[in-house]
C-alpha cells in the first residue's frame, strides 16, 4: 500500500506558534504568542479554509484540546493560582468561559459533548470533574481527600490516577453512561500515564522498578490487564486509539517505536536504528507518527502506515510534537527564527497540495 500525503503550512510569522492539535476532520488548533505575556488560541477551519483567533484576552489562553469534530477546550490563566476553562463551539463559531471558580480548573480533555478536567481543591487535593456541554451539568466523579489527577477521555469512558501515596498511584475507569467506577490497576506500585480508547480499553505504564517501566493493556470486555511490553528496560509514553496502541521502548542504546493491534493480538517493531525515535502518536486507522532524532540539530516527523515507513517532515531544522487524528497530522517546525504550524492529510490516493487561503 502506498500512502500519499499533502502538507500545508498554516502559520508564517515572527512569533511562536505551536502545541498544535488536529481533529479527524482536519481542523487544527494551536497556541499563538501574541506577546511575551499574552498567549492566544488560533484555529484553522478545514471546511472554510480559514484561520481565526478563537480566544484572546489580556490573560494567557493555554493548552487547547480539540475534539474529533472540532470543538476546543482551553485554559484561561486568570492568575498563577486560578485557571478557568473556555470552550470554542465550531458549529456556532463562538467562544466563552464555561468554568470560572476561584480555584484552578485545568488538564482538560474533550470528546463529543463531554469535558473532563482536574480541579485543584487544595495543594494536596486534586479532584476529577465531568462537564456536559449540552446540558451545562457539572459532576464530581472522583473527589476524595487525596489527589485524583491526569484524566483522559474517549467516547463514554474516563480514566484517571488516584494517588494513594508518593510511591503508589492506582488507576480507575469511569463509565459516563452507567456512572460506574471500576478499579483497573491497584497494585502497591505506580500505575500511571493512562490513556483510554472509545471502547473502554486502557493502556498504562506499570513501574516495576526505578529502572524498569512496562506497558499494560486493560481490556474492558474481559476486565483483565495483560502486559504488552515487559522487557528489562523501560517502555513508556503509550498512546491508544481504537484498537491500536503505540509506545517507545529503550533497547539498551536508544528509543524505538512499537505498535500493537488489539484485534489481531500482534505487535510490530516499527523502528530499529541507532538514533532515538520518540513521542509516538497513533490514530484509530492504525497510522503512527513520531519524532525521529536524526541529529542533535535535526528532528524529523516519520509516518508508519501499517506496512512501510516514510518521512512526513524532514527539513534541516526541528519538526516536533506530532499529533494525529484519523488521517490528519499536525506538528510544529522551526524555520530558523521561530516555530510554525503544519498539517498533513494522509490518503491511499494522490492528493492536491498547497496553502490555505489565509496563513496566520
Amino acid at each position: 500500500m502506498t500512502t500519499y500525503f499533502n502538507v500545508i503550512q498554516l502559520t508564517d510569522n515572527n512569533t511562536f506558534d505551536g502545541l498544535a492539535q488536529v481533529s479527524s476532520l482536519g481542523d487544527v488548533v494551536w497556541e499563538h504568542d501574541f506577546s511575551d505575556t499574552d498567549i492566544d488560541i488560533r484555529y484553522y477551519d478545514a471546511v472554510t479554509d480559514t484561520i481565526s483567533t478563537i480566544a484572546s484576552s489580556n490573560d494567557n489562553e493555554l493548552n487547547p484540546r480539540i475534539s474529533s469534530l472540532g470543538d476546543v477546550v482551553y485554559e484561561s490563566e486568570y492568575s498563577d493560582t486560578n485557571s478557568n476553562l473556555g470552550l470554542y463551539d465550531v458549529l456556532t463559531d463562538s467562544s466563552g468561559i464555561i468554568l470560572d471558580s476561584a480555584k484552578s480548573e485545568f488538564n482538560a480533555q474533550i470528546d463529543g459533548n463531554n469535558i473532563v478536567y482536574q480541579y485543584q481543591y487544595s495543594e494536596t487535593d486534586s479532584d476529577i470533574y465531568l462537564y456536559n456541554i449540552a446540558t451545562g451539568q457539572e459532576i464530581a466523579i472522583a473527589n476524595s481527600q487525596r489527589n485524583e489527577l491526569n484524566p483522559d477521555l474517549a467516547g463514554n469512558y474516563i480514566v484517571y490516577e488516584f494517588e494513594y501515596s508518593e510511591t503508589d498511584t492506582d488507576l480507575y475507569l469511569y463509565d459516563i453512561i452507567s456512572g460506574e467506577t471500576i478499579e483497573i490497576a491497584t497494585s502497591n506500585r505506580n500505575e500511571r500515564n493512562a490513556q483510554v480508547s472509545s471502547n473502554g480499553n486502557v493502556v498504562y505504564e506499570y513501574s516495576y522498578s526505578a529502572t524498569d517501566t512496562d506497558i499494560y493493556l486493560y481490556n474492558a470486555s474481559t476486565g483483565k490487564a495483560t502486559a504488552l511490553a515487559d522487557s528489562i528496560y523501560n517502555e513508556t509514553k503509550a498512546q491508544i486509539a481504537g484498537d491500536y496502541v503505540v509506545w517507545q521502548a529503550w533497547d539498551g542504546n536508544d528509543w524505538e517505536v512499537y505498535r500493537h493491534d488489539s484485534l489481531t493480538g500482534t505487535t510490530v517493531q516499527i523502528t530499529d536504528n541507532t538514533v532515538d525515535d520518540i513521542g509516538a502518536q497513533v490514530s484509530d486507522q492504525g497510522y503512527v507518527v513520531w519524532e525521529h532524532i536524526f541529529s542533535s540539530s535535526d528532528i524529523d516527523i516519520h509516518l508508519f502506515d501499517g506496512i512501510s515507513t516514510q518521512r512526513l517532515a524532514n527539513s534541516i531544522n526541528y519538526e516536533i510534537n506530532p499529533h494525529i487524528s484519523g488521517s490528519f497530522v499536525s506538528w510544529q517546525a522551526w524555520d530558523g527564527n521561530d516555530w510554525e504550524v503544519f498539517r498533513a492529510q494522509l490518503s491511499s490516493t494522490p492528493l492536491m497540495s498547497g496553502l490555505p487561503s489565509s496563513v496566520g
